[in-house]
């Protein structure tokens, strides 16, 4: 099956429901893709601070639950008494009344961000049915919505990945999913370190409450966040496409060949299966007219034809190449090293400054802003 056309089917089944979720909530304010009014740009910013602080009341909740919980079960089963029944005891309260209390926690952290994004695609137009763009979008705003890693595969027989090791992907895989609950058991430990006297011992469980508030915070903040970006990368492709389709006729197959070989090694650089990619791919494939697999996906050879380009279709593939590293958020150091290596060989000098500022119009929802025109 064809890793650029997911279906539901593959999904388990939190995410089929958050899926189903996002459809449900989704009542699209307008009738098609649009770049954001400043109304509705303090709209979604206010869906994200609302996250960020309901996040952060249920860390204090869920902190104060936790801590005194702890606090009574100390009390209860005290130092003196060593019997290791009492002991397992213990544990077993804790640990079963955490696991209940953390499980509400996530169930409520899940509605609060979940019909957040669902109110943002609203604002932004997005459709999110059952046609392919739409259902890569809805997996995609589902997944960042529930903090999951995307899959791992090759988008249109581009693999994002090709230059990652195996040991580093399997790294990611696990840091990305103990990231929450690795960080709060690590500060525990160090408390109880930090704070080994009995005398001060019993503030852990007060000092955790501000760690939970302040951790919920961050990762919600970023959860909004990365949403955003997968809210607002189909109305820049959508203007990218649009500018493709009336200067397509002005490059010949080598140079519409030689876009899709930049953009996929701007990919690779990233290393990042991100679904904005999935349907700027889509798009470029089917403007271009160059059918998926066909790529020779070798840049050392491709390189020195950017040279060859007449300057008109070296400035198309510069515009082409900013929105690309723009999609999955701000561009990194390999993207930025590779578009000063483009622009050599195009002549020209990277502006920083100025792809900063695309990016800022590109994150309020702006499409691609003024690229290409300024």
């Amino acid at each position: 099956m064809d890793p650029a056309k997911p279906q539901l089917s593959e999904l388990n089944l939190i995410e089929r429901a958050a899926v189903w979720f996002l459809r449900r909530q989704n009542t699209v304010d307008q009738p098609c893709l649009h770049r954001w009014s400043a109304e509705e740009l303090r709209k979604i910013r206010w869906l994200e601070t609302s996250a960020v602080i309901l996040a952060a009341v249920s860390g204090i909740a869920s902190g104060a639950l936790l801590g005194g919980l702890e606090i009574w079960l100390n009390e209860t089963i005290t130092d003196t008494d060593v019997s290791w029944l009492r002991w397992l005891e213990y544990w077993a309260l804790f640990l079963g009344i955490s696991i209940v209390i953390s499980a509400v926690e996530i169930v409520f952290l899940y509605w609060v961000v979940l019909w957040r994004v669902a109110r943002v695609t609203s604002i932004a137009g997005l459709r999110l049915s059952e046609p392919q763009v739409e259902q890569v979008i809805a997996i995609g705003l589902s997944r960042s919505a529930l903090d999951l890693p995307d899959p791992q595969e090759p988008i249109y027989g581009i693999d994002p990945f090709l230059r990652v090791s195996r040991w580093r992907l399997w790294g990611y895989a696990v840091l990305y999913r103990l990231k929450i609950g690795a960080t709060s058991f690590i500060v525990r430990v160090m408390l109880r370190r930090v704070l080994a006297r009995a005398a001060v011992r019993t503030l852990i469980p007060l000092v955790a409450i501000v760690i939970y508030a302040v951790w919920n915070a961050i990762i919600i903040n970023w959860v909004m966040g990365a949403s955003r970006i997968r809210a607002a990368g189909p109305i820049a492709v959508q203007e990218l496409g649009q500018r493709l389709s009336d200067r397509v006729e002005d490059l010949d197959e080598e140079a519409r060949r030689l876009v899709l070989e930049a953009v996929a090694e701007a990919i690779v650089r990233s290393a990042n299966d991100h679904p904005n990619f999935v349907i700027l791919l889509e798009r470029l494939f089917r403007e271009l007219g160059i059918r998926p697999g066909t790529l020779d996906m070798d840049w050392t050879v491709q390189r020195e034809s950017v040279r060859k380009l007449n300057a008109d279709a070296q400035a198309l593939l510069l515009d082409v190449l900013q929105v690309t590293v723009m999609l999955d958020g701000r561009p990194g150091r390999r993207q930025l090293k590779f578009l000063r290596e483009v622009c050599e060989l195009c002549g020209r000098s990277l502006d920083a400054r100025r792809l900063r500022a695309h990016y800022t119009e590109f994150f309020r929802g702006q499409g691609i802003g003024a690229l290409g025109r300024a």
